[in-house]
């Protein structure tokens, strides 16, 4: 991800004298490295400079000042930084050397730049820098507008989640979530730019706010249940989730949950007028945000008998229900 700045660029087509910048003792104490990045760029040239070229300097001068940045910033970031970006506390390793890419066609935030032709020696000069204050004022406004930009999803989802419209709201909350994770990079930098507040104004309190708040309202939803299957074994699952609070959907599209019931009559046999079967049951639980099998089961029932073939298969699927809802109501209950 290149460093993104915003570029305020004052070129100097020409001088009658000399700039100061030129000098480097001079920049050297008017722009100490504690409080600004800075980068020089000349070059020779054959013949009076046109805009392409002062362009084309000023550039070069831009780029230096992005190098100068990424060695200072990967040379003092070597150590990993404690970050709390989710509810749990994520270590970064703050190694910018390989996630800054120097680009050419950075843009610059609040930066000044500079250029000057000696006609003289025929030598074209440029100069650019910028605060670390205003670099750090800037990470932190663009952390700011994730955040905030996090919170409308947040409530926007709110209002679809109150007109039933549950898929669409889970769309936004993912996206609230993007916008949070777009921060981690301004967040870093911030750190290393402002040693003394970055950590403060990284905002990462808020942050977990809003996760939580995200979490909240997809574990929400995340229990709205969609039963499927051998209809004897689903009704009386059926019950067992309503009498712990747990939705039940019609709508596979909307739930959170989708549980799978293939049953099957096993070993039926006859004595005489009496009938017997048992229940061969397979359950999969699926995550259906994730389409992850969180269970995958098989049950066997205990033989039932009636006195027909049919009622036996009814009270083997019956009899089933209770050994299904064992297996699989920790996962439900947890949540």
């Amino acid at each position: 991800m290149p460093l993104l700045i915003l570029l305020f660029t004052l070129p100097v087509l020409a001088q009658n004298s000399t700039p100061q910048w030129i000098d480097e003792s001079w920049r050297t104490t008017r722009y100490p490295n504690t409080d600004w990045y800075t980068g020089f760029a000349r070059d020779n040239i054959k013949s009076q400079p046109n805009s392409e070229t002062y362009q084309a300097i000023e550039k070069e001068a831009q780029k230096r000042l992005i190098e100068s940045i990424n060695i200072r910033i990967s040379g003092t970031s070597t150590s990993k930084t404690k970050m709390t970006s989710s509810n749990k506390s994520e270590t970064i390793d703050q190694n910018y050397a390989q996630t800054i890419q120097v680009s050419t066609n950075a843009e610059i935030a609040k930066a000044q730049t500079h250029s000057h032709y000696d006609a003289k020696n025929n030598i074209i000069y440029a100069f650019s820098a910028v605060r670390k204050s205003d670099l750090a004022d800037y990470y932190a406004t663009r952390i700011e507008f994730y955040l905030n930009e996090s919170q409308r999803s947040i409530d926007f989802s709110k209002q679809l989640l109150e007109l039933d419209k549950r898929k669409e709201a889970l769309e936004k909350l993912d996206g609230s979530k993007k916008f949070i994770d777009s921060t981690a990079y301004y967040r870093s930098l911030l750190l290393i730019v402002d040693s003394q507040n970055g950590a403060k104004r990284s905002q990462g309190e808020r942050i977990n706010e809003l996760l939580n708040e995200i979490a909240s309202l997809q574990a929400g939803d995340a229990m709205l249940v969609f039963v499927t299957g051998t209809d004897i074994i689903v009704s009386g699952l059926q019950t067992f989730l309503s009498e712990n609070n747990i939705t039940i959907t019609e709508d596979e599209n909307e739930a959170g949950y989708i549980l799978k019931i293939d049953g099957k009559v096993c070993n039926a046999t006859a004595a005489g007028y009496f009938h017997y079967a048992n229940a061969c049951v397979k359950v999969a639980l699926t995550n259906a945000r994730t389409g992850k099998n969180e269970t995958l089961i098989t049950v066997n029932g205990q033989k039932e008998g009636a006195l027909n073939a049919e009622k036996a298969e009814q009270e083997a699927f019956k009899s089933v229900v209770p050994e299904v809802w064992a297996k699989v109501k920790d996962k439900f209950l947890e949540n």
